[in-house]
């Protein structure tokens, strides 16, 4: 887990204690204050930070995009095995808001025996939403290994073998795209599970470039490995990485 990953987490854990501590707080108070003020308070403080909490992740994400976009390194993760590519922002903060909602609303709810139902519904619903959100963590993870392509985005996976890409691509991304296609000539070797979530198909697949590189060296480093399979093995190691970088004029690190 990076520095990044880590303040993230403790970021949603921190939201869901509030969520959590607001929503009692609301239906105690509602069943012991008869004039109401004190719950009117809570709900409209806890309203405030959730609106707050859920445009600060939106803010975040948006700005690191922009940032990232114009300055994002020639050069890949090294990991044993493997080149990894992490995603740029963390998509768990768009769920904030979500998050911080829960609880007051689910205490607003349970004002009446009439309504509890439903506020126990809501809350297993929004649970599981909520669990599906931080089980799909900060996003689509890439990777270039000996074998091919590969990307986890958790609910969806696939991997692309070298010898399923056509020779000569993909093509360079321009700077305004923000997917890059790649060129399939064997359809039947790709493999993949789960939904797919604007990925494309096996025949046509894209990657997203909301990545944590410049997308012109992840072009031409799959262009170079669909080309020259005598390099593949080393994929993974330091060596093999300095090499491409080389290879590729990425210049020094």
């Amino acid at each position: 887990m990076n520095s990044r990953t880590g303040v993230v987490s403790w970021v949603l854990a921190g939201a869901i204690l509030f969520s959590l501590a607001s929503g009692v707080s609301i239906a105690w108070f509602d069943a012991h204050d008869p004039d109401g003020t004190v719950v009117f308070v809570l709900v409209l403080g806890s309203m405030g930070v959730a609106l707050l909490g859920g445009l600060a992740g939106i803010v975040v994400n948006a700005m690191r995009l922009a940032s990232l976009r114009s300055c994002r390194p020639a050069r890949f993760t090294v990991r044993s095995g493997a080149f990894r590519i992490p995603p740029m922002v963390d998509l768990r903060l768009n769920g904030v808001m979500g998050i911080l909602l829960v609880g007051p609303l689910a205490g607003t709810m349970w004002r009446t025996p009439d309504t509890r139902g439903i506020a126990i519904a809501f809350v297993v619903v929004m649970t599981i939403s909520i669990g599906l959100l931080l089980a799909l963590g900060p996003g689509p993870v890439f990777e270039l290994r000996p074998t091919g392509v590969y990307w986890n985005a958790r609910i969806f996976r696939r991997h692309i073998p070298w010898e399923a890409l056509a020779p000569g691509g993909p093509n360079r991304p321009r700077p305004s795209d923000y997917r890059l296609p790649l060129i399939i000539s064997r359809p039947e070797l790709v493999s993949q599970r789960g939904m797919r979530l604007g990925s494309g198909t096996a025949e046509r697949p894209n990657l997203s470039l909301a990545l944590d590189v410049l997308p012109v060296f992840l072009a031409d480093a799959i262009h170079w490995y669909a080309d020259h399979p005598e390099h593949r093995a080393a994929i993974g190691t330091q060596a093999e990485h300095d090499r491409l970088r080389a290879a590729l004029g990425a210049g020094n690190p």
